[in-house]
């Protein structure tokens, strides 16, 4: 099927009227669609079905029985390694595919995009390394005798992704838990429709056993539903913290283990010591990368007084000369929201800055050169203070608020001063003020003259961002349960 829309955009998406539930695809169980639409202009892609509460049951059982009675839990990792390189094989197939959905139906420039492909293959292969490595059992001798400790499947992985990232969030969570030998259902949100059919077939196309994975692209009474089930034993979300929350409430109802990767109010402190020329464009890469909407975004620029107006100036011209445009435009990095509600959000909480006493330093419009579509300007707030909402409160849009520091030592109590602790950076050439800085900062992952965190090492936030790792030999090993065997004596 090829849905057309403003005259030559054509997309064909697998197996457009199915879903995909446990290596199968299937008629709906309920006759409902949702329209996709171009984030550029509003206008209609296509339309998919709706997974219903019962479709999600039938994803659930049948990763239970590949669980209970399937071959993969019992197969050596070697044996899963092979089959992941076919669905490694599979996903880079699809990759100029999905970098042209995600344009389309969720904003993401085509130029990030693709750099986001590579990485998905890196942290893919990095999960099979680590998993060649990392030891599954073990023998040891302990003080009251000989024991075997194994790191066995926990049973059916429920993860939870976002619009930001899908895939490089399926990279550092569902390839891990098929490594250690959990079946995987993959909820993606509404936002990555499109997206879901081409990892859809890629899984299918590797040929994994029946059962082993569904992918799913859902709303919230699915989610809800998921999140409860009975016979999901691990839960992955990625998401805004409130609802992270509700999840891990709900989980522990039946002890469940829940990895939560919440929301970020990541704070960029400008040391008096580093050159603007150096810091500014680091800064604006950390901040408007796909329109801000990223949890790890910098939204908080903290500086100096001395240098706050020069700071501001320069960030006005860095952030003026971003060009605006057609995500599927490759000279383009800065494209639409993915929606009406994810803008109009972003616009409350600019509206809601100014009538708090911010000013709005440029942006804060939607531009008038689009007819249409879910544009919104990058925009910089001055005049913040700690206590407003624009500072306490993940944004997830293209919305970055500067802040005035006394001194470093002010600059660390502001960082931490917000619920969030995901990550933080300082810009700085000293050494000596990095490494102390670092040391007090409360948050799962610093940055030293950068903006993001690495996801080949163990990942995750601290305080209202969430527990629980993802990436290296510690993600890996939390997708297990550890079991003791005791040996007779004298063996």
């Amino acid at each position: 099927m090829s849905a057309k829309v403003l005259s030559n955009i054509e997309i064909e998406i697998p197996h457009p009227n199915h879903l995909f539930i446990g290596g199968r695809w299937e008629v709906p169980q309920s006759s409902e669609s949702v329209d996709v639409l171009n984030s550029a202009n509003g206008e209609v892609l296509s339309s998919l079905p709706e997974p219903s509460v019962a479709d999600a049951d039938l994803a659930v059982a049948r990763a239970r029985a590949a669980f209970e009675s399937g071959p993969w839990p019992r197969m050596s990792v070697d044996e899963r390694i092979e089959s992941v390189l076919l669905l490694r094989r599979a996903i880079e197939a699809r990759l100029p595919d999905i970098t042209r959905a995600w344009a389309l139906e969720a904003g993401m420039p085509v130029s990030t995009g693709s750099a986001f492909g590579e990485a998905i293959m890196v942290l893919i292969d990095d999960a099979i390394n680590i998993a060649k490595t990392v030891k599954l059992r073990e023998r040891r001798t302990t003080a009251l005798g000989e024991v075997e400790i194994r790191h066995e499947p926990v049973g059916v992985m429920l993860g939870i992704l976002t619009y930001n990232g899908p895939l490089i969030e399926f990279a550092f969570t569902a390839i891990p838990a098929l490594l250690v030998g959990n079946p995987v259902i993959v909820k993606l949100p509404p936002e990555n429709r499109m997206i879901g059919h081409f990892l859809a077939s890629a899984v299918e196309e590797a040929g994994l056993p029946d059962g082993l994975v569904s992918v799913m692209t859902a709303g919230t009474e699915v989610s809800k539903h998921l999140v409860a089930h009975k016979d999901i034993s691990l839960v992955h979300f990625t998401g805004g913290t409130e609802i992270g929350a509700d999840v891990a409430a709900v989980s522990a109802q039946r002890l469940a283990r829940v990895t939560l990767e919440l929301g970020g109010k990541s704070a960029a402190i400008v040391a008096d010591d580093i050159p603007l020329d150096q810091a500014v464009p680091l800064l604006l890469g950390g901040m408007a990368t796909y329109q801000g909407q990223q949890c790890v975004a910098l939204t908080r620029i903290l500086v100096s007084d001395e240098r706050h107006d020069e700071l501001v100036e320069r960030l006005i011209k860095g952030l003026e000369a971003i060009e605006i445009g057609d995500p599927l435009n490759p000279e383009i990095s800065y494209g639409p929201m993915p929606s009406a509600r994810i803008r109009d959000r972003s616009e409350g909480f600019i509206k809601r800055a100014v009538e708090q006493g911010a000013v709005v330093a440029t942006g804060g419009r939607r531009p008038a050169a689009f007819k249409g579509g879910f544009y919104l300007e990058p925009t910089l707030l001055t005049n913040v203070t700690e206590d407003m909402e624009v500072a306490q409160t993940e944004i997830f849009g293209p919305v970055f608020s500067v802040m005035r520091y006394r001194d470093i030592d002010d600059a660390v109590r502001i960082t931490n001063n917000t619920p969030y602790g995901l990550l933080s950076a300082i810009f700085t050439n000293d050494d000596a003020v990095a490494w102390d800085v670092a040391g007090r900062v409360q948050v799962g992952a610093f940055a030293i003259n950068g903006s993001s965190p690495c996801l080949t090492a163990p990942y995750g936030g601290v305080k209202a961002s969430g527990y629980g790792r993802v990436g290296g030999a510690e993600g890996l090993l939390e997708l297990t349960n550890v079991k003791q065997i005791v040996l007779p004596a004298g063996q």
